[in-house]
């Protein structure tokens, strides 16, 4: 396995954004590109690394294809800043990953085609995901998303865009109504917005795989599930 460790200068966020590349293979002509969310907490809690071997184990042509881009948003405070519709940077964040960063490191890649374009994030790294593809949904084929913790007002994006293009993976735990956000002290109502933007996804044609667990908002749960999202992208 190939790991990198790069920086990017944002002008939107004016900061410095870490984040990893993870491949199977150095030259990669028909990319399939996961863009991670939450990115460093996915390595570290979520054994990202594992679950790219796994799938390579299976089948093998995915080393041919596969490439992570695992971003980092900051500490606690700038990811809340960044990944919630109310945080101060939320817009920046959107306009640096549209605007800025995937142009300048899919240039960088220098593959001969993307086949499948994807992003993947847990609570409001799945937020963030969703705000990001609802800002150039052509762009994208595939989102991931694990108890992604979305409002009414991110529901509410999705307007009259047609999703026909988009695979969706959905998961929620069926307790996770009660989770309180320690950033603000507030109910976010998981379970039921998650059920509110499958119901919006249908409405709109997108392809979505959505399933409800005997589950709580944990690392664990989306850990343990993680091979099956990615299972799904590859598919």
């Amino acid at each position: 396995m190939n790991k990198g460790h790069r920086v990017f200068n944002s002008l939107h966020l004016n900061k410095t954004i870490n984040y990893t590349v993870l491949t199977m293979c150095n030259d990669i002509k028909n990319a399939y590109i996961i863009y991670v969310q939450d990115g460093f907490d996915y390595l570290e809690l979520g054994n990202l690394e594992q679950a790219m071997l796994h799938l390579v184990h299976d089948n093998p042509e995915l080393a041919q294809h596969l490439v992570f881009v695992c971003i980092h948003p900051g500490d606690s405070f700038e990811r809340w800043a960044s990944f919630s519709s109310k945080g101060a940077l939320f817009s920046q964040y959107i306009r640096f990953m549209n605007d800025e960063f995937i142009s300048t490191f899919e240039k960088s890649l220098k593959v001969e085609v993307i086949l499948k374009r994807g992003l993947l994030g847990d609570s409001l790294a799945g937020n963030i995901s969703l705000n990001i593809a609802l800002e150039n949904p052509d762009r994208w084929t595939h989102l991931m998303l694990q108890s992604a913790a979305v409002s009414i007002e991110d529901i509410g994006r999705i307007g009259n865009i047609n999703l026909s293009g988009w695979h969706v993976y959905q998961t929620v735990g069926i307790y996770e109504d009660e989770f309180i956000t320690p950033m603000s002290n507030e109910k976010l109502y998981i379970l039921t917005r998650n059920r509110q933007l499958y119901k919006s996804f249908l409405l709109h044609s997108a392809n979505v795989n959505y399933k409800e667990t005997q589950d709580e908002h944990l690392w664990r749960v989306w850990e343990s599930d993680l091979l099956n999202a990615l299972r799904f992208f590859v598919m």
